[in-house]
């Protein structure tokens, strides 16, 4: 029985300095995932509406992107609108301008090789102006602005993005008949211009040519 053991131990230490010795010839590769990096400039295009009121806007925004399911950063927009009262019983007609901004974040939930779906959000704080013949007003708002949008890469450097978005804002100062509020829903066209998948391949080696 000890002679079994023994033969069974060295034939055990022979295999494994064998399996040892024989690493030398096979290439090591570190599998573990890439996380990617990247930061972009974006712009971007709106038209939606205010209480039945055309609106357009333009936008900006720079990000950071956390392995392409996260983007954090801040953004602005600039929107306008030429105000008529909801039930058409004002006569007067008044022009809107709006700036605001804050805080952008959108998460990425289904991506394939081209096509990203997304959930953008903006949080911040607007500054609006209502002017008409006979009134001027100016009021400071808090504004949450929820989306839903998809990305196409059209190359590794530029992106494409569509939006449709609903704006909620705090009460503003009044005007009769015509507004209370900036709420109103978009759609967005604009796009990414930035890199993407910084330290892509970044652990990959090649094998030696034969």
């Amino acid at each position: 029985m000890k002679k079994r053991k023994i033969v069974l131990f060295i034939f055990i230490f022979i295999n494994c300095f064998y399996a040892k010795a024989q690493d030398k010839d096979y290439i090591e590769f570190n599998d573990r995932n890439n996380i990617l990096h990247g930061v972009y400039l974006g712009g971007d295009v709106g038209f939606g509406r205010i209480k039945k009121n055309e609106t357009f806007s333009a936008g900006m925004k720079l990000a950071y992107v956390y392995n392409k399911k996260m983007e954090l950063g801040i953004a602005i927009k600039a929107l306008t609108s030429d105000l008529r009262s909801v039930d058409g019983t004002f006569g007067e007609d008044y022009d809107l301008f709006v700036i605001y901004g804050g805080l952008h974040s959108e998460n990425i939930i289904i991506r394939s090789s081209n096509f990203h779906l997304s959930f953008p959000f903006l949080i911040g704080i607007g500054f609006t102006e209502i002017s008409g013949p006979s009134i001027t007003n100016k009021d400071a708002t808090l504004i949450a602005e929820p989306g839903v949008g998809v990305l196409y890469n059209l190359t590794k450097y530029i992106q494409f993005e569509g939006a449709i978005k609903y704006r909620f804002s705090s009460p503003i100062d009044p005007i009769p008949n015509t507004l209370d509020n900036i709420n109103g829903v978009s759609i967005n066209f604009g796009a990414k211009i930035g890199v993407f998948n910084l330290g892509k391949n970044r652990y990959k080696k090649n094998p030696p040519k034969e």
